[in-house]
């Protein structure tokens, strides 16, 4: 008997081609919304630990205690010293791909009558290079070479400054010793990360020159480490911490995984939970339209449910060939959706959504994003998992839409029906 009743329900699933036809373009679109949201969604995720790493604080960050306490006010006396002793005892650790020395301070910029407060960091040109790629973020003039006395500078401050490259800046700061320090340097480069408050706020100079007008050689206030295996940080910071504790009695130095940095800590549990709920809403939308189409395409078949129950049909076979019919349509518009989603998805992955040929130059100026977390081009994220959990979801919608109709439908007696009818 069932077996004849899925063969009726396959039949009428084609009787009427229309119904079928926007029913299941409904649940496809649905499908296609929901695929690409999650990707996108989890690109912007993966986009954003991965920039803070590379950017910021590395696979393993080494800094001095003091320096993480008072980090927001960028303290120029907390240094690492004796950084050739700690660079020696790094090289034992076999785990590290390449190390990144950075030393970070606020200064003056000048450049005729313009003058722009920002942020320098020095740095060794070839390891930052390995560490994010820096030179491919070069959008005008070039990047470092044996020249010392050259920086890179942000676009966004380059714009705000006035400048080009081969201009000369006067950068003035005080050192570690509270005196007035002040270095020419020319332009070099111009470059973009996408990050607007990083173009807009930071150069990068020669760590020597770094250390030079800060007064302090030798010296970082971050080491930065990358690892071939990225999930072997915590245990790797461990071990670290253990050699630097036996070799520094003081304990002055905290070594800190990615995982429990507080950048990542604090905002990474805050855009899960926007983004969280920004999928619920995006499911309960793609929810409502599936359950609205399947429900309106039973309800206006209460006529042809009567006649079968005229005919002879149980309540349990309407509600069988109810069931059976939705998780072939649903099925079906879920199978293309999930094609089509996954193919959407698949291909931005690769060329990415830039959001500044969207919106405009002009518009993406003036987005000024307190952290740089957010890049002009989003790659999404598209993974199996994302497709096969929203197919297994569109067809689990389906089948719970017609739970109503299939009950009203089963309890309707074939007079009542035929006085029945709700049209789309």
């Amino acid at each position: 008997m069932l077996k004849n009743i899925f063969k009726f329900a396959w039949r009428n699933i084609w009787r009427n081609k229309r119904r079928t036809l926007f029913t299941t373009m409904a649940i496809a679109i649905g499908m296609i919304t929901l695929i690409f949201a999650k990707s996108y969604i989890g690109g912007i995720m993966t986009n954003s630990v991965e920039s803070v790493v590379k950017a910021q604080i590395g696979h393993i960050r080494i800094a001095h205690k003091e320096y993480l306490r008072l980090e927001r006010i960028f303290p120029k006396e907390n240094l690492i010293t004796d950084i050739s002793k700690v660079r020696k005892l790094l090289s034992l650790v076999t785990e590290i791909n390449h190390i990144d020395e950075r030393i970070k301070f606020p200064l003056l910029l000048s450049y005729k009558d313009v003058n722009e407060p920002c942020i320098a960091i020095g740095i060794d040109p070839v390891a930052i290079d390995k560490s994010m790629d820096l030179s491919k973020t070069v959008i005008k003039g070039k990047y470092f070479d044996s020249d010392q006395t050259k920086l890179i500078i942000g676009k966004g401050l380059a714009e705000k400054m006035k400048v080009d490259i081969n201009n000369e800046l006067l950068l003035v700061t005080t050192d570690i010793n509270y005196s007035t320090y002040a270095l020419p340097f020319n332009i070099k480069g111009i470059f973009e990360t996408g990050y607007s408050v990083f173009d807009k706020h930071v150069l990068y100079i020669p760590i020597e020159k770094a250390r030079e007008m800060l007064d302090a050689p030798e010296t970082a206030h971050e080491i930065l480490l990358f690892l071939e295996n990225p999930k072997e940080a915590e245990m790797v910071a461990g071990k670290i911490k253990s050699i630097l504790d036996q070799n520094f009695p003081e304990n002055q130095y905290q070594v800190i995984p990615y995982q429990q940095s507080d950048m990542v800590r604090s905002f990474l549990p805050m855009i899960e939970k926007v983004f969280g709920k920004i999928i619920m809403i995006v499911m309960l939308i793609v929810a409502l339209v599936i359950l609205n189409t399947m429900l309106m395409a039973v309800m206006e078949r209460f006529q042809e449910i009567g006649i079968l129950k005229a005919m002879g049909l149980k309540n349990h076979n309407i509600i069988a060939m109810i069931f059976i019919e939705a998780f072939c349509i649903g099925t079906i518009g879920a199978v293309i959706g999930g094609t089509i989603g996954g193919a959407i998805s698949a291909y931005v992955e690769k060329t990415g959504i830039n959001f500044e040929q969207m919106m405009g130059t002009e518009v993406w100026d003036n987005i000024d994003i307190p952290m740089p977390f957010f890049s002009k081009i989003i790659y999404p994220e598209f993974t199996i998992e994302i497709l096969i959990s929203s197919v297994i979801f569109g067809i689990f919608i389906t089948l719970l839409a017609v739970v109503y109709p299939a009950y009203k439908s089963s309890k309707m007696l074939p007079v009542d029906a035929f006085r029945s009818k709700l049209n789309i």
